[in-house]
């Protein structure tokens, strides 16, 4: 074995401290010799006086060394690289640069010039110069970067902390690695779930064609399959999943999922349209947990009322399609069973909290009554949690409590809050969303939470939720629990005041069954009817006063048509609460205007605007107000924009209107 290799390496530095201290003792040897000689002072003195003299410079040589070494960086490049043995650097072969704090190039090695130089010499140029994107100086350790059209891992090194700092960046070529990466994503297998919209619906009408239509959306989903790269597999009943590459789907983003498109241009009998839904999942994770979020995604499309893709993207979820109205679900199959699941959960529980959403009108006050009337059939304390200073809900709660059973049900914020205990259920009824709840605070703190709603389902259901009934096809969230009340065991006991607000909540959202209406909501009514409800009574509700007669007038003299065919209104100045219902009635006013297919009234009402949309049929204002953060249905929907002024907002609608028309216009070429 050489013995070289066990010798232990001296830096040069450390070789020089060494030379200069053995140097310095014979020195200081003969100085104390000729001291002795030629004076009289103390030889023990003397030694011990030049020890502490040795000693001291030896010290001195060690301080300003280390001293020097730190300040080297400063000194300029040319002596850092001698100095610091930077011809390592340089003949690296990944390139090297060094830049100051401004990211002025100071220099760079042979490899990053062979990658240069075919674009020129770029020293004392900005370093934006070869590299894409912005360098900050804290920001070089691993940042990826791309040079010339190659991608490079980038590891920072500071070499000083002067006010014209230096900063080292050592660039690792990660341009292969990166195809790989993305070729293995492109490959990924992505899962799609596809459900024909209302099968059963459509086969009680026109049997004999149906199955030549479903046998054209067979082809249809399977040719598509083919363009994907996929496989595609049918299952219970004109239900398919389908697997392909993640490549592919950029195509379909970009076409919108034309697919939608295609299979509704199959018909049925006369002029019935076929829609499909259809839920994609791509997101990181095992094969197993891409179908689960496919899964999801469909059950999201097929609550928002069908004829969409719900895309499931890494880290967000994004909609398409969902242009035309539910279609109309004869069936009351889903309300028997939700309501014995509904009994189910609310039995193992120690009370009920039942809420609207804020701003209550009658289809969510309507709804809670009805929902508390099944909560007291199966003899569970019920609550209703309401705003009692909301001027618009008064009479109703006025009329509900001179019966001795709801003359305690109805509470506020505070008392809700109190109530709630680990076994709590919170029964949300006309909306979906946690953060429209009339007390947003009470949803989120319980443990169990149940949905009933007739609006577009926004998102995927929060943990809490144990059981959800969304049915966009219903006329009025009324109408569904009407539906549950009528097929439960003790339908017989709805009193008259109770029937009497479920009709106001289905008059109100079918505009007085002149909109959004099928034989499930004449059903609902009869049954109310046959219950004891009044429509003298109920129309009572409705009507106007003076006052707000002359509020919406404010709203019908500032009326513009955009776009040929929707009316927008808006009302500035001093307003209060009461102007909300108002915006609501001067929408559906406008929407009576001849040629108007849509309506939006804007109202500023305290920090925020709000906006209230009206369509016939034929626009959704439901997609058009979700990119202002709302929600609703499909021809009647709202939002709330925190904002100071009218004008920035109806820009901003405006822009939601024009990409809703022009993607439709797309569509259809």
């Amino acid at each position: 074995m050489d013995s070289n290799k066990n010798r232990k390496h001296i830096p040069f530095a450390s070789r020089m401290q060494l030379a200069l201290s053995i140097v310095l003792c014979p020195i200081c040897i003969a100085i104390y010799a000729l001291i002795r000689d030629y004076s009289e002072i103390d030889s023990a003195l003397l030694a011990v006086t030049l020890s502490f003299l040795y000693l001291a410079l030896v010290a001195f040589i060690a301080t300003y060394h280390k001293k020097y070494t730190k300040n080297l960086p400063a000194a300029g490049l040319q002596d850092l690289f001698e100095e610091r043995g930077s011809y390592v650097f340089k003949n690296s072969t990944s390139p090297v640069i060094i830049i100051d704090s401004y990211g002025t190039l100071l220099w760079y090695n042979d490899a990053m010039h062979t990658i240069a130089d075919p674009h020129g010499n770029f020293v004392g140029s900005n370093v934006v110069s070869i590299i894409e994107g912005k360098i900050e100086k804290n920001s070089l350790l691993e940042h990826p970067i791309n040079v010339f059209g190659r991608k490079y891992k980038v590891e920072g090194f500071e070499l000083s902390t002067e006010e014209d700092g230096l900063y080292l960046a050592w660039l690792t070529d990660i341009t292969e690695l990166t195809d790989i990466q993305r070729k293995y994503a492109d490959e990924r297998v992505a899962v799609a779930y596809i459900a024909i919209d209302n099968v059963e619906d459509i086969l009680q009408y026109v049997h004999d064609k149906f199955k030549d239509a479903v046998a054209s959306v067979d082809d249809t989903i399977k040719a598509w399959a083919a363009s994907m790269n996929g496989v595609v597999k049918s299952y219970d009943n004109d239900k398919y999943i389908m697997l392909f590459d993640s490549s592919k789907l950029d195509e379909c983003i970009a076409n919108r999922f034309e697919i939608l498109d295609k299979i509704r241009d199959s018909r049925v009998g006369d002029g019935v349209s076929i829609t499909a839904s259809i839920g994609v999942s791509k997101a990181v994770g095992t094969l197993a947990e891409r179908e689960k979020g496919a899964r999801e995604a469909i059950d999201l499309a097929l609550q928002r009322g069908g004829d969409q893709v719900v895309y499931k993207a890494e880290d967000s979820i994004e909609y398409y399609g969902g242009r035309t109205k539910s279609l109309y679900k004869r069936s009351n199959v889903r309300s028997r069973t939700f309501a014995n699941q509904l009994s189910a959960v609310i039995s193992r529980s120690d009370n009920v909290i039942i809420m609207g959403h804020r701003y209550g009108d009658f289809d969510s006050i309507g709804a809670s009554v009805g929902a508390a009337r099944l909560a007291m059939q199966l003899g569970i304390k019920v609550n209703i949690a309401v705003d009692m200073r909301d001027a618009n809900l008064q009479p109703c709660i006025d009329i509900m409590q001179m019966n001795e059973n709801y003359n305690r049900m109805f509470v506020d914020s505070a008392e809700a809050l109190d109530l709630i205990s680990p076994d709590t259920l919170v029964i949300l009824v006309d909306h979906n969303n946690f953060e429209r709840s009339q007390f947003s605070d009470i949803s989120k703190r319980a443990n169990k939470v149940v949905i009933i709603d007739h609006h577009r389902k926004i998102d995927v259901m929060h943990e809490s939720v144990v059981l959800s009934y969304i049915e966009p096809s219903a006329s009025s969230t009324c109408e569904l629990l009407a539906e549950m009340l009528e097929v439960s065991s003790m339908s017989g006991n709805l009193l008259k005041e109770e029937a009497d607000l479920l009709l106001s909540g289905i008059l109100l959202d079918t505009k007085q069954f002149t909109r959004n209406t099928g034989t499930r909501t004449f059903s609902a009514a009869q049954y109310l009817r046959g219950a004891g409800a009044n429509p003298t009574d109920v129309y009572d509700l409705f009507k106007t006063s003076p006052d707000d007669l002359a509020k919406e007038s404010r709203f019908h003299t500032s009326i513009t048509v955009y776009r040929d065919n929707i009316a927008i209104s808006s009302c500035e100045g001093e307003t209060d609460d009461s102007y909300r219902v108002v915006a609501s009635k001067a929408a559906d006013k406008m929407l009576t205007l001849k040629d108007i297919e849509a309506a939006f009234a804007l109202v500023k009402i305290g920090e925020q605007i709000h906006i209230s949309g009206r369509s016939n049929g034929r626009i959704n204002v439901q997609i058009i107000l979700e990119k202002l953060h709302g929600g609703g249905h499909f021809d009647i929907a709202g939002a709330q924009i925190r904002s100071d002024s009218v004008i920035s907002v109806l820009d901003t609608l405006k822009d939601s209107i024009d990409q809703f028309l022009d993607t439709k216009d797309t569509n259809k070429k």
